[in-house]
C-alpha cells in the first residue's frame, strides 16, 4: 500500500473521484514507484468505487489528449492553472524548497482536476460512466471491456451496463452496429424502448428513431423481445428469432414486419456515408439526411409525408436530396431560414 506520508489512497478522501484525480495525478507526474503502483492495483481490485472513478478519470484524461486544442479547454485549462497559483500564492512567499515542490504538485492536481472536469462535460459522448453519442455528421466506434465493437452512426446516443451475469446497451436514439464478441454466460442485450435484442455472439444493426425500431441480422441470430399484447408468454414478451440477411421492423404503433431476405447493403450504407432509400415515406427519409447535416428538412403535410422516394444519396448532401424530391415529387422547398428547409405540396 502506498505510505501515508505520500497521500495514500487507502487514506480517507471525501469524495472518489477527488481522490482518484490526486492519484492519478501523482501516479503521472510523480513521485511514484513500484510500491505505489501495487498498491492501486489493490486499491482497483477491492474498491469496486474507486475503480470506477479511476477509470472515469482515464477516461478524462484521454478526451483531453484528443480535445487538447478546442477552444474550451484551452481556455479552461489556463484558467484552472492561474486559480491553483493565486490559491497557493501567499504560501509560496516562504523560502521552502520542500514546501515549494509540495505546493507545486498541489497546484498542478487542482489545474488537473478543473480540465478533467471539463472534459468529462465537454467530450462528444459526454464521458458520463457507460455513455456515449455522436453530433449530426459524426460517426465513430469504440470498443467495450469485453471487446464487444460498437459503430455508431450520426446523432446516435446509448448507454452500456455490465454486470457479472449480464451486457446491456440501451440504445436511446440513433443507429448503431454491434460486433458482439461470444460470452454465453453473459447474454448481450440491446434495448431500444420496449424491445430486446438478445445475442450471444453476432453482427446487427439496429435503429431506433421516434419510437420506430429496425434491426437487421448481418451474420449469426438473435431473438427479438416485443411486448405482447395478445397472448403474453410467461416473460410478458412475444419472441422473434432473426438469422443472417434478416430484418424485422416495429413502428410506433407496434405493427411488425420481417423480411427474411434484406437489402444489407441499404441497411449499412451509413458505413460509406451514404444513404439507400427503396420506396421509403418522405417523412422517413427525411429524418435519415437530417442525421447528417446542420441543414435541417421539415415535412409537416400529413399527404406529403406519406409519399414514397427512392434513390441512393449522400450523407450530408442536403441540396442533392431536395433537387430530386422537387423533380420527382409535387414537392417545393421553402428556405424558412439558414438552417431549415420545408418542403410542402406544390
Amino acid at each position: 500500500m502506498i505510505s501515508k506520508d505520500r497521500n495514500s489512497i487507502g487514506a480517507a478522501a471525501p469524495d472518489s473521484e477527488e481522490l482518484a484525480a490526486q492519484v492519478f495525478a501523482r501516479r503521472r507526474f510523480g513521485p511514484w514507484d513500484t510500491v505505489d503502483e501495487s498498491g492501486l492495483q489493490v486499491r482497483i481490485e477491492q474498491d469496486a468505487g474507486f475503480a470506477n472513478a479511476y477509470r472515469r478519470v482515464e477516461q478524462s484524461w484521454a478526451a483531453v489528449g484528443h480535445h487538447a486544442t478546442s477552444a474550451e479547454l484551452m481556455g479552461l485549462r489556463e484558467q484552472a492553472i492561474a486559480r491553483a497559483r493565486r490559491a497557493s500564492a501567499r504560501r509560496w512567499a516562504r523560502d521552502d524548497r520542500g514546501q515549494w515542490r509540495v505546493l507545486r504538485i498541489a497546484a498542478g492536481i487542482a489545474a488537473l482536476g478543473m480540465v478533467l472536469a471539463a472534459a468529462y462535460h465537454l467530450a462528444p459522448f459526454g464521458l458520463r460512466p457507460g455513455e456515449y453519442r455522436t453530433g449530426i455528421g459524426e460517426q465513430r466506434s469504440i470498443e467495450l471491456d469485453d471487446r464487444t465493437r460498437i459503430a455508431l452512426d450520426a446523432a446516435t446516443r446509448l448507454r452500456v451496463r455490465f454486470s457479472k451475469d449480464s451486457r446491456i446497451v440501451e440504445l436511446l436514439q440513433g443507429q448503431a452496429q454491434f460486433s458482439v464478441a461470444k460470452d454465453s454466460a453473459r447474454p448481450f442485450k440491446v434495448e431500444a424502448g420496449d424491445h430486446t435484442v438478445v445475442a450471444v455472439g453476432t453482427i446487427f444493426n439496429v435503429e431506433y428513431v421516434e419510437g420506430e425500431m429496425q434491426v437487421a441480422m448481418l451474420e449469426g441470430k438473435v431473438a427479438v423481445l416485443s411486448p405482447d399484447t395478445g397472448n403474453p408468454r410467461p416473460m410478458g414478451a412475444a419472441e422473434t428469432l432473426l438469422t443472417s440477411g434478416a430484418a424485422l421492423r416495429v413502428t410506433r404503433q407496434g405493427q411488425t414486419t420481417v423480411t427474411p431476405q434484406a437489402d444489407l447493403e441499404a441497411v449499412t450504407a451509413w458505413h460509406q456515408h451514404r444513404v439507400i432509400l427503396h420506396s421509403e415515406p418522405l417523412s422517413q427519409a427525411v429524418r435519415r439526411l437530417n442525421r447528417y447535416s446542420r441543414l435541417q428538412l421539415q415535412v409537416d403535410d400529413p399527404k406529403l409525408v406519406s409519399m414514397n422516394i427512392s434513390g441512393v444519396f449522400d450523407a450530408g448532401d442536403t441540396a442533392a436530396f431536395v433537387e430530386a424530391v422537387e423533380s420527382y415529387l409535387p414537392v417545393v422547398a421553402e428556405h424558412i431560414d439558414a438552417d431549415t428547409i420545408r418542403l410542402r405540396l406544390r
